[in-house]
């Protein structure tokens, strides 16, 4: 192996560019070798997210018909019952 010479420029407030992020698979490998769970489900949450999913994946209920450009149908209201759902930007918000 032979070394040579090399030049590095850093600018501080470049390195935050959206050009320098990281893409989604490289971000999520970074935090691999870094040790960091955030991005990550734990085996139990696996676990809940198949006890509380396999009814549905078995008898899927029959999708509810809504009109073309809405927010879906009126009966998703009940979801989030006795909150609202609140959309900044809408008039009655």
């Amino acid at each position: 192996m032979r070394l040579g010479t090399g030049s590095l420029t850093f600018r501080y407030g470049d390195s935050f560019d959206v050009a320098n992020e990281l893409e989604a698979y490289e971000r999520l490998i970074h935090d691999c070798m870094l040790g960091d769970h955030t991005l990550f489900t734990r085996a139990d949450g696996i676990e809940r997210l198949w006890e509380v999913s396999a009814p549905l994946l078995e008898q899927p209920p029959k999708p509810l018909p809504y009109a073309q450009g809405s927010w879906g149908p009126e009966a998703i209201d009940r979801l989030v019952a006795p909150n609202r759902w609140h959309l900044p930007y809408t008039r009655d918000a």
